[in-house]
């Protein structure tokens, strides 16, 4: 895992380099000591607010913002701000 240089993170961001390996086929199952890996590469001047979750394989991009609880499962480019939209529908009573 490698961060650049002045990027900030807020409470609880989590970052996971690695799975469990499985089978799907021809029954699924979970071996609990065996793992495949990938580097996590995250650049300089980010930001990634509260509970962010960030998957193995995954580069981010100089100057980006993660907004609080997304996970962020491919790579992001530099310069470039994610968000979770969340659409609100209020029903009245």
């Amino acid at each position: 895992i490698s961060i650049g240089d002045h990027t900030l993170f807020g409470e609880n961001v989590k970052l996971y380099d690695h799975n469990h390996c499985y089978e799907a086929s021809p029954e699924f199952k979970v071996y609990p000591s065996k793992f495949n890996k990938a580097p996590i590469k995250i650049g300089s001047n980010c930001w990634l607010g509260s509970n962010v979750t960030v998957l193995k394989g995954v580069t981010i991009g100089d100057n980006c913002i993660i907004g609080a609880g997304c996970t962020i499962y491919q790579d992001i480019p530099p310069n470039t701000q994610v968000i979770n939209k969340q659409d609100l529908t209020f029903n009245p009573l």
